[in-house]
């Protein structure tokens, strides 16, 4: 009875303080084109924490040292417990302030998943943190990252340079002016969708929710993390190029109205398996710790 009316009065605050959160979110999914894909990052992070609760149900383990509940009493609690729940909490209160002052909704959710972790702390204790902290950290996936707008921008430019010095250093005739890049015979823009930050930013959800169930070192998956984004990067490129070679040589309509989109899903797919590879070329290496 006790645990039940805790948890009911700890969903009713973190409704009061993470709502306008989840309100402004949904709205982001619909209209953002960088995070159309953040209600299906939120379903695997809510699947995720299922999955915690699941298992720590199936393990018949009750948080009687590592945390305050047992069969409905409180328990004293540990002091590494309070100190950590303690130390969490003013962290996540100084990013839930900060937030509110600089309008970041990215702080919002980074707050949310620190309070989120400081309650888990109380229930389960320290010693099981990685089952319940990984569930809220993977959500922050799903919440915009800030100055993307800012980053798309610099993206395109150095991508119509650096495509710009390809041709050129290959012999073909190719002229830069800002975003565009111009053929005698067709012209391209290199528009915010070209940057490969959608396909790095769901590739990196998509990767990462993956490896949670790979048995492999943290170190090695950390590596793969990190690979995804050159990864994309030259998945990206490799596609940019082909669509300019399409356009020198057949002209810009055939390369927008076949091409372009075509070449979209034909180097996102290329990118899941170059990760594919790594990852079984990972497992193949690993060696126990």
């Amino acid at each position: 009875m006790l645990v039940g009316i805790v948890v009911l009065l700890s969903l009713a605050l973190s409704y009061v303080l993470f709502g306008s959160l989840f309100f402004h979110l949904i709205e982001t999914w619909r209209i953002d084109p960088f995070y159309l894909h953040g209600p299906w990052v939120a379903l695997a992070a809510l699947f995720l924490y299922l999955r915690f609760l699941y298992t720590r149900g199936r393990q018949k383990v009750i948080p009687a040292k590592a945390g305050i509940f047992m069969e409905g009493d409180l328990l004293p609690l540990e002091f590494r417990d309070v100190l950590s729940a303690v130390l969490l909490f003013s962290f996540s209160a100084a990013v839930f302030v900060f937030g509110i002052q600089t309008r970041v909704p990215f702080l919002g959710g980074l707050a949310f998943t620190l309070w989120c972790i400081t309650l888990h702390l109380l229930l389960f204790g320290v010693s099981g943190w990685r089952g319940y902290s990984f569930p809220f950290l993977y959500f922050l996936f799903s919440v915009p990252l800030p100055y993307l707008g800012e980053l798309s921008g610099m993206l395109q430019i150095f991508i119509a340079s650096l495509s710009k010095h390809i041709f050129l250093g290959l012999g073909y005739p190719i002229q830069q002016s800002g975003i565009t890049l111009s053929f005698p015979n067709a012209a391209f823009q290199i528009a915010a969708d070209c940057t490969g930050i959608k396909s790095w930013l769901v590739l990196f959800s998509l990767v990462v929710f993956f490896l949670t169930f790979i048995r492999l070192r943290f170190s090695l998956k950390m590596l793969i993390a990190i690979l995804i984004l050159p990864v994309a990067f030259f998945s990206n490129m490799t596609r940019i190029v082909t669509l300019l070679f399409l356009g020198f040589y057949k002209g810009e309509k055939i390369a927008m109205a076949f091409w372009h989109d075509f070449s979209g899903i034909t180097f996102y797919g290329v990118s899941c398996l170059l990760m594919l590879l790594i990852v079984f070329v990972a497992i193949r290496h690993d060696r126990p710790a």
